[in-house]
């Protein structure tokens, strides 16, 4: 590389959720200022980088790709048949981009791709002749096989499972599939941010006393239509207070000790490390963060999404997770659950917790380098 030409990473976020990008943020906060940065992710998810990240990096807006397909106002079930089509026109999409992306990746100067988990800029970087790291517990081809019960689906697998074969190497982000027979693996732990004990200072905020017990609570930003508000409401009068980044819907009226935290303070990770207990959907961040925390974790089963038995295994490894059923998860009868998750010891996480940091030092070598 000739010395006109920085040393610049580009990353490819998926736009399906906040975990990846959470994920992918923990890594990027750890490369050096002087390392340009470029993210490519969905014009709607940039303000939420500028909550998370806390280095500087340019963004380059990028068609929203697809993941898994909820039923409205159910985000713990995949809708098989509706997450394959919707996945076949993205894909078809994202294909026809590759050319672009490699031009892109050429006249910009970047000398190492990330991607978290979009396939297709693996096959970019690859005609850039620019290694490319794919950054995942698991593929979308993982996540779609499942549901692929036609040949287009099927199809569709099998052209992910070969995009992907394109990767330099996986970082291997726990608790993960095998993702084995893909490319060559690098075993990182846990990749996540720990939060930060921030209690004295939340009880503060909210003026709550010492005997309070704090929740944190994520449900998602979909969902909450129909749930058990009326039954978290009582709750306070035991001293409960749940806190998390939304206020309940309009018609579930006002629920007193449900408080919003603002994102641009607090990230989950914080919340996790200065709450008794986390009830919540088991996604990776949420589990991540967890289980490094050793905050006692209630959550509901999810149907239809691979990685979920994996993240599952980890929780039970640990000690501190409480499963629930969905009907009691979407009604907040989790009183009993909320009582046995107080008397909990969660053990160590069962794996690294500093793959962000492994991931990172991995990406800065090979730029230097290049």
């Amino acid at each position: 590389m000739s010395e006109s030409r920085p040393r610049s990473l580009a990353v490819f976020v998926t736009s399906h959720g906040f975990g990846h990008l959470n994920r992918t943020v923990s890594v990027l906060n750890l490369i050096p200022d002087e390392i340009p940065i470029t993210i490519h992710c969905g014009a709607e998810l940039i303000t939420h980088w500028g909550e998370r990240l806390i280095r500087p990096a340019s963004f380059e807006p990028r068609p929203t790709d697809f993941g898994a397909y909820n039923p409205p106002g159910d985000s713990l079930t995949t809708d098989g048949s509706e997450t394959i089509r919707r996945a076949l026109e993205a894909h078809a999409e994202a294909v026809a981009r590759i050319e672009t992306d490699a031009n892109l990746l050429r006249s910009s100067g970047a000398s190492v791709v990330l991607c978290d988990a979009p396939a297709t800029p693996l096959v970019s970087a690859k005609k850039a002749e620019i290694p490319a790291f794919l950054l995942a517990n698991f593929t979308w081809a993982d996540i779609y096989r499942e549901h692929a019960v036609d040949e287009l689906g099927k199809k569709l697998v099998a052209e992910l499972n070969a995009i992907y074969s394109q990767a330099t190497a996986i970082f291997r982000a726990e608790p993960a599939l095998p993702l084995t027979g893909i490319a060559p693996i690098i075993e990182v732990g846990m990749v996540v941010t720990p939060g930060r004990d921030r209690r004295v200072e939340l009880r503060e905020k909210l003026g709550l006393a010492t005997s309070d017990r704090l929740v944190y609570f994520y449900v998602g930003r979909y969902g909450q239509y129909g749930m058990g508000w009326d039954r978290l409401r009582k709750m306070g009068e035991r001293g409960i207070h749940f806190v998390g980044f939304h206020p309940p819907p309009h018609d579930a009226g006002e629920v007193p000790n449900l408080h919003v935290a603002p994102p641009w303070e607090w990230t989950g990770a914080d919340l996790a490390a200065s709450c008794d207990i986390a009830v919540a959907k088991a996604g990776y961040g949420t589990v991540c963060e967890v289980i490094v925390a050793g905050t006692p974790f209630i959550y509901p089963p999810r149907t239809g999404f691979a990685e979920h038995p994996e993240l599952e295994r980890a929780l039970n490894a640990w000690g501190g997770g409480i499963r629930v059923s969905p009907q009691d998860f979407n009604e907040f009868a989790i009183e009993a659950a909320i009582d046995q998750a107080l008397t909990l010891r969660p053990g160590p996480p069962p794996f690294p917790i500093d793959g962000a940091q492994r991931v990172a030092d991995h990406l800065i070598a090979c730029i230097r380098q290049s």
